[in-house]
Formats: C-alpha cells, structure tokens, sequence
C-alpha cells in the first residue's frame, strides 16, 4: 500500500517588471510542485521562487486545500 505524500504549505514569490512582489501562498507535496502550479496560474515575464514554508498552525486559519492559491 503506498503512503500518501505529505502536504506542505509554500509561500512563493512572483516578481513582474513594474509590479511590486506579490506572495502566495498554496499547498503542494513539494517546492518545484508548488512552483509548476504558480507558473501556470502567471503570465510569461514572471520570476517565480520559493520564499518560504507555513507551518501547519499559521496554515490552518486560511483553510487551503491541495492547489488552492492565495494571495498573502
């Protein structure tokens, strides 16, 4: 039986030209899992990183479920 893999919520920086940084934060088993998602949701003149994880206490209040994407 395999393990289901654990879920972490990442914060991801989007950096535009002109546009300030916007974070986001989304639940994903892993970072470059988490980057595909953003990378898709954005448009082509985007850098995309990792700026951190949430733990599962501060998480909790924004109720995000698997590819869910939220503005921070």
């Amino acid at each position: 039986m395999a393990k289901e893999p654990s879920l972490d919520t990442y914060l991801v920086a989007v950096k535009q030209k002109r546009e300030p940084t916007r974070l986001y934060a989304l639940v994903a088993t892993s970072p470059a899992e988490a980057l595909e998602i953003v990378t898709a949701q954005g448009s082509e003149d985007v850098v995309v990183e990792i700026a951190g994880k949430l733990s599962k206490r501060m998480a909790r209040p924004y109720k995000l479920k698997p590819g869910d994407l939220i503005l921070i």
